[in-house]
């Protein structure tokens, strides 16, 4: 037992009006993560107009509201504790196994940015964020003062995830309908590049790749009832939909990083093995549904097909796949039928030994991978470079401004940023959400940026750690990424279900958002992801 539950425990046998402050915690909890999973995804103020300042404006006044009714209730329940410990003659008032690594990384990233904020010669733009996006110092530091009050007030009801799971699904559906036109909800501004109720397709990825994973999750390991497995099978099949209509290639990071992920997991057991190949065969039956819509209604798509997308919904890759996958879950059944009859002892001791000699196998095929596409890129770089003939177009393989959409052009932009920048400003960064405000004031990148993005303002390098190096330095991105990090460590081993599943929906997030940025849609719900998780263990 952690010290947060000896100190719960004790709190839940005091008198009446103490109990009543765990139950208005639990309470307010529930009532802010329900209007956050539940409602927030839909709200919306005229159509897609102003839609990110509208998604904002909801976050940031529930979440102050919240942050400041729950930090009273844990403020009053644990002065309630320090009494007891002083009543006693307790030598420590406070006991510092109640905090976890991942507690005492927050608290240091929480100053860090404050420290950031304070150092930055933006602090009109620090403060809360670039217009439209809105990552700055008071949103970040409500997201860390968030995960320390739901991780220890939250009472840990499962129905919070399944109301996540419902919301998110009428989204994605939302998402494909729109895709083919038809619209459920009149909205202002149709245009391809706005999808769902979430705006452009860039923040419905994002979302997608942290809510996704949590009716994935239940459709793998939780207990197989019927009707959970069915509504979590169907889940699954809207989610690849989705992803495969919202246009976008770097959704396929997340199916990646979300296949790999899983199947790390799943080798633990037969039965698991057997539905991540179903989970496959339901990923390749998805794209073959988009595939038959796009024919029943040719001409209600209404984004390009000369992508990833396009291809994979167009051809029989993914029926080929899909079907090898649901031939594979059928022999893995057989197999496992049979492998039941087995000692018990005899199995675990067989499953533990292949498991891990699986996982090495994958950790070699994925460094394998990385390193082949560096090679490729570097090499088919460096011939781009010593040639002089012009060379035009975007290829994975090849780093340039045309490189992932114009990703290359954002890259080298930051990269000239940070390496201008003094040794105080790579430490601690120009300020919270303040790459923009950076960026245009120096006039080169200004001018480099102009030239490939015209007068859309660019507001990150669309790599999260290499943003938050210029937003937050490099004492910032090794602060974050040490809150995940010891998360993953802490969990892997030790958590439950849902921490697992918080686990999962982390490593979908930073894998995504190589590629893309962090942002009122995603950034929000991976913590709250995260403080529900560690209030499990």
């Amino acid at each position: 037992m952690t010290g947060n539950q000896a100190d719960n425990g004790f709190l839940n046998k005091l008198s009446g009006k103490k109990t009543v402050l765990k139950a208005a915690g639990e309470l307010f909890c529930s009532a802010y993560l329900l209007l956050m999973f539940g409602i927030y995804p839909f709200y919306m103020e005229n159509g897609y107009v102003d839609i990110g300042e509208a998604k904002y404006r909801f976050f940031i006044y529930c979440s102050l509201a919240a942050a400041a009714i729950l930090g009273a209730i844990c403020l009053c329940r644990y002065i309630q504790v320090l009494r007891r410990r002083i009543r006693e003659r307790e030598p420590y008032l406070i006991r510092w196994e109640n905090f976890s690594a991942t507690d005492l990384f927050v608290a240091l990233y929480a100053t860090e940015i404050f420290i950031s904020y304070v150092l930055s010669d933006y602090r009109q733009e620090a403060l809360w964020g670039t217009e439209g996006w809105h990552i700055g110092l008071v949103p970040l530091l409500t997201l860390c003062s968030l995960y320390f009050f739901i991780s220890r007030l939250w009472d840990g009801k499962a129905f919070i995830w399944y109301v996540s799971m419902a919301a998110s699904a009428a989204v994605f559906l939302l998402g494909i309908l729109d895709r083919f036109s038809i619209y459920i909800i009149p909205l202002e501004i149709r245009q391809p590049a706005f999808i769902s109720t979430l705006g452009n397709i860039n923040w419905f990825c994002g979302y997608l790749t942290v809510l996704a994973p949590v009716g994935i999750f239940i459709f793998l390991f939780s207990e197989k009832e019927e009707i959970k497995k069915c509504f979590s099978a169907t889940y699954a099949v809207i989610v690849f939909m989705a992803g495969f209509c919202q246009g976008g290639s770097s959704i396929f990071l997340f199916y990646g990083a979300l296949f790999f992920i899983l199947l790390w997991i799943a080798v633990d057991k037969r039965e698991w093995l057997a539905d991540w190949s179903l989970l496959v065969c339901l990923w390749g039956l998805a794209a073959q549904l988009v595939r038959a819509m796009r024919y029943l209604l040719p001409d209600r798509y209404n984004y390009e097909t000369d992508n990833l997308c396009g291809y994979l919904t167009d051809s029989n890759v993914t029926l080929v796949i899909g079907a090898a996958a649901f031939g594979i879950f059928l022999w893995l059944k057989k197999k496992n039928h049979e492998f039941v009859k087995e000692q018990e002892a005899e199995k675990e001791a067989g499953a533990g030994r292949k498991a891990k000699e699986v996982r090495r196998v994958m950790t070699l095929v994925l460094a394998a991978g990385i390193l082949f596409w560096l090679f490729l890129t570097g090499f088919h770089t460096w011939k781009s470079v010593s040639d002089t003939t012009d060379v035009t177009g975007s290829s994975p393989f090849l780093f340039d401004e045309n490189w992932g959409n114009g990703r290359g052009a954002a890259l080298k932009a930051g990269a000239r940023m940070y390496a201008g920048m003094s040794f105080e400003k790579k430490l601690f960064g120009v300020g919270p959400d303040c790459f923009s405000a950076y960026a245009y004031s120096l006039p080169e990148v200004a001018g480099s940026l102009r030239e490939n993005f015209g007068s859309d303002r660019l507001t990150n390098a669309h790599n999260e750690l290499f943003t938050g190096l210029i937003n937050t330095g490099i004492a910032g991105v090794a602060l974050y990424m040490g809150i995940f990090v010891s998360f993953i460590i802490r969990h892997v081993k030790k958590g439950d279900f849902y921490s697992r599943m918080a686990i999962v929906c982390i490593l979908c997030y930073l894998a995504h958002n190589m590629v893309s940025f962090a942002q009122v849609l995603n950034l929000p719900f991976v913590f709250l992801i995260m403080a529900m998780g560690e209030r499990k263990l």
